[in-house]
């Protein structure tokens, strides 16, 4: 495949021990708008939803981890194509109808990564006329101002060595590389489907430590709302792991907490956009510009 089919990061599912405490921390500190129900199989679930889509992160009563992570084509016909050259590549790939339902899209495919990541690949996404609601008047960025789909946001695995991870999306997916960060012994590789900066960044990690999601980043229109969420993350006593800062690579101003399922969330906003006609990749010698600081975030 020459360039990506993929279009954009389209949901994710996470396991939680603690609903409601997931429940306060979508509604209180992220601003999305919460809808709480049994799913088919009868498990309580947490539906966050950001904008016209049904929801964007479905939390699922259950082990505090990754469950699964979506990803969209832009056409029906794209959806095959991937899955030809996923066949060509030794993945073995099932479509399934009763998952596509539950996750509100016309097809859906699954499939595991090199790291053993559940992937699910999507086609017809369905929208909603319902208008969002944020509880704390937060307006997400999942579109650019042309109106070009971003996504949900980013996304940052780690895997022992590389796994074949970085090879995997790029080579088989498409997915373009954006630019790298190195420090010493560690490269961090970050990918992009769509204007977004990066939708998809691989982190190496330790021989013997399970892969694992390290953060999921939900971007925002307005510096003010990033700052409300601070307040309330520290005002609630809330693990904060990284404190405001600038990143060189996205120019993304944002912090990072813990959720109560222990997966990190960057909150932030006036992240970069892309133009693969000008882009020039590059390698930084650090993550931030000014801030971030990890070591007395509290």
């Amino acid at each position: 495949m020459t360039g990506s089919l993929v279009s954009a990061l389209a949901y994710i599912g996470i396991g939680a021990t603690d609903l409601d405490a997931w429940e306060s921390f979508a509604t209180d500190v992220l601003g999305m708008q919460v809808t709480r129900a049994e799913d088919p199989a009868g498990v309580e679930t947490l539906f966050l939803r950001m904008d016209d889509r049904t929801h964007r992160i479905a939390v699922r009563a259950g082990d505090d981890t990754l469950s699964y992570i979506g990803w969209e084509v832009a056409r029906p016909e794209d959806l095959d194509t991937v899955v030809i050259a996923l066949t060509a590549a030794g993945v073995a790939v099932k479509e399934d109808s009763a998952l596509a339902e539950l996750r509100g899209v016309e097809r859906l495919v699954r499939f595991q990564d090199p790291a053993g990541f559940e992937l699910e690949l999507c086609a017809g996404v369905r929208t909603t006329a319902a208008r969002f609601v944020s509880p704390t008047d937060a307006r997400f960025v999942t579109v650019d101002p042309q109106g070009r789909d971003l996504g949900l946001g980013h996304i940052v695995l780690v895997a022992p060595g590389d796994a074949g991870m970085v090879e995997f999306y790029t080579d088989v997916l498409g997915f373009a590389i954006s630019d790298y960060i190195r420090f010493p012994g560690i490269l961090l590789t970050f990918t992009h489907v769509n204007p977004r900066h990066h939708s998809l960044a691989f982190g190496p990690g330790p021989d013997g430590v399970k892969p694992y999601l390290d953060h999921v980043m939900v971007e925002v229109d307005d510096v003010d709302t990033v700052g409300r969420a601070l307040d309330v993350v520290r005002d609630r006593g809330m693990s904060l792991t990284a404190t405001l800062g600038r990143h060189t690579n996205d120019r993304m101003l944002s912090f990072y907490v813990t959720s109560p399922s222990g997966i990190g969330v960057e909150y932030g906003t006036s992240g970069a956009l892309i133009d693969d006609e000008t882009w020039t990749v590059t390698t930084w010698d650090a993550a931030q510009t000014w801030g971030h600081d990890r070591n007395h975030a509290h």
